[in-house]
């Protein structure tokens, strides 16, 4: 009794607890003993027989105190698995000694268990990883860590939430409502109200653990709490890539569903894993009847040599597409489609084929619809070009004849004809003149958009100069001073671009009443066309004249007026209709004209080549179809 309270009054730190016999000190033997001290001789048994009994049952800290302090008795002392020997004294002061030996080898065995605990409780942890792992929803997450919780700390009680897009949704409650907090700033564990509060972070807060524990936690507590946290975090981690690759599957999967191509899955060794719901549709097949054949079953037998071109390219892992092969359908039908596929590969080998087959029959069907057209175009050109020569030879012909012998008769009658048979003989003259213009017109006319359709680099100065080297005569006779801006190359149809600037600059000079005519022809860049001017100081047109200008033979003087057919401006017209540009005209009469026109700067340069023509019109004709 006086050596329990000499030790407390040593170390106030510790708690003896006196017992008087063995059985008694076994009552007392549990895991809250840090340290046994025994004389060498008790009640029923020595002090080193004690301590073999002591270990047996804890591995708890044994000192031998006793005042027979011979060689031979520590040394069997040590043996017997004694861990300290202290000798009693008469004096009072070597308490302190034995308080410090227990104190030493309790902080010791502190530790020891400490170690062991925490070893213990780390393979528990480990053990139960595999739950986790399995766990397939947050909610199972949430149950199987407070079950570990449970198992390993003795505590129940807490919640768990989830972090995402900034918002905490609180997943499972035990016993515990969750603080009001931002979750998604808790970085490190904190406590709130009595609860430890342990973020689940992978680069950034996923989730929150609140746990009540009236024990607390220790460092190496808190060492299994942070990898339990990073086994929870990996888990939330986990099911939410999870969650996000099956939406994307759901997505994926109503994508490739609700095409109307058909998209094909093959392995390896080309057999159908896959293929979507629309070759139903298409080909008159339910997708699980494909399933595991060969693509081929379906090909024509005139293709199959272009289905092995996709089986041999895909399964070397090489990326490429059919421009068109036949499939029969389930109703014996034959249907084009075309093929493009991407081989997905896998440590150098084929894994699978992703093919996307689409149906384009339609487009077979519209090519064969614009072949026949193609032919009835051509069929209506030779029938354009029998009439436009019935026109040229067997109209003018006549004309001719008419001309000439009214011309025989002026020379070798006129004399003994009075002055209003040779005036009927002139007009015959004259109209079979404009006769033979007008038709000569025509022809000109018909002949924009059908000859001359090539497209080249075209020098507009030097076409303009061609079309003044035409215009000679006139341009002397009437003294006109004409004024040509620079202008660039650019691609246009030549021939129709020189008679452009002769219909456009001899108007200019023919409706002009100033002294000298004046005309004056301009170029502007307008990005996406070329536009070009001819000015004039001519008569000017009036503005209810203006909608009659580019109708074909439409004319605004009489003949004795102004000599000419009224087709020249239709002809313009025509030309640069053609071409893709638009005409139009800036005037006031009497005070001149503004006539301008432009041309596309994206004309693509080709051959003058009769088929060429005739492509270009089917194109045309196809918006029909």
């Amino acid at each position: 009794m006086f050596a329990k309270l000499f030790l407390e009054e040593a170390d106030r730190g510790l708690e003896v607890v006196s017992v008087r016999s063995f059985n008694e000190l076994l009552e007392y033997l549990d895991d809250s003993v840090d340290c046994v001290i025994s004389d060498y001789v008790m009640p029923g048994a020595d002090g080193m027989e004690l301590c073999r009994a002591v270990k047996r049952r804890h591995p708890v800290p044994f000192i031998l105190y006793t005042g027979r302090g011979s060689e031979v008795v520590a040394e069997a002392a040590f043996k017997s698995g004694v861990d300290d020997y202290v000798r009693k004294e008469s004096d009072p002061s070597h308490y302190q000694l034995l308080a410090r030996r227990i104190r030493s080898h309790a902080e010791n065995y502190w530790g020891i268990r400490e170690q062991t605990r925490y070893q213990h409780r780390l393979e528990d942890l480990r053990s139960n990883f595999h739950l986790l792992t399995e766990a397939s929803t947050m909610l199972g997450v949430g149950e199987t860590t407070f079950d570990v919780l449970s198992r390993i700390f003795g505590c129940g009680e807490g919640w768990f939430s989830v972090v995402e897009d900034g918002r905490t949704t609180t997943v499972l409650e035990r016993g515990l409502h969750p603080p009001s907090l931002d979750a998604s700033d808790l970085v490190e564990t904190t406590e709130v109200d009595g609860a430890y509060l342990f973020p689940l972070r992978i680069d950034e807060t996923i989730g929150v653990i609140g746990v009540k524990n009236g024990k607390g936690f220790s460092s190496q507590d808190m060492r299994l709490m942070d990898t339990l946290g990073l086994m929870v975090a990996q888990s939330i981690h986990r099911i939410n890539q999870m969650e996000m690759i099956r939406a994307r599957e759901e997505q994926f999967r109503s994508i490739v569903e609700n095409v109307q191509d058909v998209v094909m899955l093959t392995d390896s060794t080309g057999a159908i894993t896959y293929i979507s719901p629309s070759v139903n549709d298409i080909f008159g097949y339910p997708p699980e009847q494909l399933k595991a054949s060969m693509w081929g079953d379906m090909v024509h037998c005139d293709d199959l040599g272009k289905l092995e071109e996709f089986y041999s390219r895909s399964l070397k892992g090489e990326k490429g597409s059919i421009k068109e092969y036949s499939v029969v359908t389930s109703g014996g039908e034959t249907r084009w489609v075309s093929h493009s596929w991407t081989p997905i590969l896998k440590d150098g080998e084929v894994r699978v084929v992703v093919s996307a087959i689409n149906d384009i029959t339609w487009r077979k069907s519209t090519e064969e619809a614009l072949r026949v057209s193609l032919d009835e175009l051509e069929q209506t050109n030779r029938d354009l070009n029998d009439f436009t020569h019935v026109v040229s030879h067997d109209l003018k012909s006549p004309l001719m004849t008419i001309e000439s012998f009214t011309s025989f008769l002026l020379e070798d009658y006129g004399d003994t004809l009075d002055d209003v048979g040779r005036d009927y003989l002139s007009r015959v003259m004259e109209a079979s003149g404009r006769m033979t213009g007008l038709i000569d017109d025509l022809l000109t006319l018909s002949r924009v958009g059908r000859k001359f359709t090539e497209y080249t680099s075209v020098d507009m100065n030097r076409v303009a100069q061609e079309a003044l080297d035409d215009l000679e005569a006139q341009v002397k006779k009437s003294g006109a001073v004409i004024k040509v801006h620079p202008m660039p190359e650019i691609v246009a149809q030549e021939v129709w671009v020189k008679q452009l600037f002769v219909n456009l600059i001899g108007n200019g000079i023919k409706f002009n009443e100033s002294k000298p005519p004046r005309v004056e022809v301009t170029y502007r860049d307008l990005g996406d066309s070329h536009y070009f001017g001819v000015k004039d100081n001519g008569i000017g047109i009036s503005e209810d004249q203006r909608g009659l200008l580019f109708k074909v033979f439409q004319r605004l003087h009489t003949e004795k007026e102004y000599p000419g057919t009224g087709a020249g401006l239709s002809i313009c017209k025509k030309i640069v209709e053609s071409m893709g540009g638009a005409i139009g005209v800036e005037s006031q009469e009497g005070f001149g004209s503004v006539f301008h026109f432009t041309i596309p700067r994206n004309l693509p340069i080709r051959a003058a080549d009769a088929q060429v023509s005739q492509e270009a019109q089917a194109s045309n004709l196809v918006k029909y179809l």
